[in-house]
């Protein structure tokens, strides 16, 4: 499966993964996903979004992040996990848009999930 959506720590991180190829209606279908696991949270929640394995996102696909962004109240952290420079630029525009932290790049899920842990043992909202 392309695209695939799951707690990576019930109530508290959001794991996505995508890989090649992806299409479209499934990163439109991921996004869903997200917002349906975000929406039943009453506290702010953490993503690691896991790109390694896409060589080519589809066309589209900025308006899908970009909407869900905005309408992801709890949604407060973005961590990556992957190098694409146009993905990096992209986040942190809608980040900076909705007031929400840039960004962080990491090399694998565990440290980007233990970097979201740290990040949020620091906050107060949590």
């Amino acid at each position: 499966m392309p695209a695939s959506v799951s707690w990576y720590e019930l109530g508290s991180i959001i794991e996505c993964t995508v890989s090649d190829p992806l299409t479209l209606e499934e990163l439109e279908c991921a996004a869903e996903e997200i917002w349906a696991l975000a929406a039943a949270c009453r506290q702010p929640v953490d993503m690691i979004f896991d790109y390694r394995h896409v060589e080519t996102f589809p066309r589209g696909g900025l308006p899908v992040v970009r909407d869900g962004h905005f309408t992801l109240p709890m949604l407060d952290r973005v961590a990556l996990v992957g190098n694409e420079p146009l993905v990096e630029m992209m986040i942190t525009t809608i980040t900076r848009a909705t007031f929400r932290p840039d960004p962080t790049i990491h090399a694998d899920v565990e440290e980007a999930a233990q970097h979201l842990r740290l990040l949020a043992a620091q906050d107060g909202n949590r």
